[in-house]
């Protein structure tokens, strides 16, 4: 007899979580049923963090987890071995140090049984050392994004905020197809997820809270370095290359061009934080440029549009700045 399809895939990538990954785990597995599956990837840790699946995975013994070990290749890379991996109608992650509410599946099923969307969206929660017990409003359902009616301009509120976290969404695997993480690199949702919202209609939130994110001071948004830099710039830069090749489709460059200046804004924040100051090369000045071209006439502030055509203002005072301290 065969074995029914998954309704759902949990990609779960862990590195050294020795700390964090059992109690995100339980989160999962306390609420894993027969049609969910969990691909777990173990990217080369080097804590006890293995063992500690593996002991919890004989407490629990759910059917459908596959644990993959394999050596580090990064978050990227082990997110691609999970989207190989998993068979499930729709898809999402669980980072290894942060957890899911205990009404994650109660709420989400239902929505998901429909079969009526590609894309799902619904709110997080920070914490730090305490996993919140969120209250939740089951008179608050499901909220289509009326892209039919309003065309692409009803994204507009979510590209200005631009937070493009992978684990506050549901997707149908049939939309992930073709799709990958850029290998080596971080900021991988920001180079992911605002370009799944280009593929397809069928978009809807959810306004409740189902994922608990760990505010970890060693996470990567607290620790700039060059290559995050560059990272964020490749994230700027294919937004920038996907608006003009999509010139004859007027609702996306609005769209884009929000992204676009949110990932300058990070840019300029990270390079202050790195160097000291507004420091930028001959490659990212060009590209700031075209950036400004694809921003000019949409709802980007002209003040911001003038700083990415002439950054170099920024920098000399900046430098002043420094050198007065």
């Amino acid at each position: 007899m065969s074995q029914r399809p998954y309704l759902l895939s949990f990609i779960v990538p862990f590195y050294n979580n020795a700390d964090f990954v059992v109690e995100s785990l339980r989160s999962l597995f306390s609420q894993m049923t027969d049609d969910i599956e969990a691909v777990i990837i173990d990217d080369g840790s080097t804590d006890d963090s293995a063992r500690l699946v593996k002991q919890l995975l004989d407490e629990y013994q759910p059917a459908g987890v596959t644990l993959i070990s394999q050596p580090n290749g990064g978050i990227a890379h082990a997110r691609n071995v999970g989207l190989a991996n998993a068979h499930g109608r729709y898809v999402t992650f669980l980072d290894g140090d942060d957890a899911l509410s205990r009404h994650y599946l109660r709420l989400l099923r239902p929505i998901l049984l429909g079969d009526e969307y590609d894309l799902i969206d619904f709110n997080y929660q920070k914490f730090s050392t305490t996993v919140p017990d969120h209250p939740i409003d089951d008179a608050v359902g499901l909220s289509p994004y009326p892209i039919e009616n309003n065309q692409l301009a009803c994204l507009a509120p979510l590209f200005s905020r631009s937070m493009w976290h992978l684990w506050n969404r549901v997707y149908k695997r049939s939309l992930l197809a073709g799709e990958s993480f850029a290998t080596g690199r971080r900021y991988e949702d920001v180079i992911f997820t605002p370009f799944l919202y280009f593929k397809t209609q069928k978009i809807a939130r959810l306004n409740q809270v189902l994922y608990f994110y760990r505010d970890n001071c060693q996470g990567i948004t607290r620790n700039n370095t060059a290559k995050d830099i560059e990272d964020l710039r490749f994230a700027m830069n294919k937004m920038v290359c996907f608006a003009l090749q999509h010139e004859n489709k007027a609702q996306i460059r609005p769209l884009a061009a929000l992204m676009i200046a949110n990932c300058f804004s990070e840019i300029k924040n990270m390079s202050k934080s790195v160097h000291g100051y507004y420091y930028y090369t001959p490659a990212l000045l060009d590209d700031f440029r075209r950036a400004a071209d694809v921003c000019r006439g949409t709802a980007v502030p002209r003040k911001k549009i003038c700083q990415m055509r002439y950054p170099q203002i920024d920098t000399l005072l900046s430098k002043l700045r420094r050198q007065q301290k």
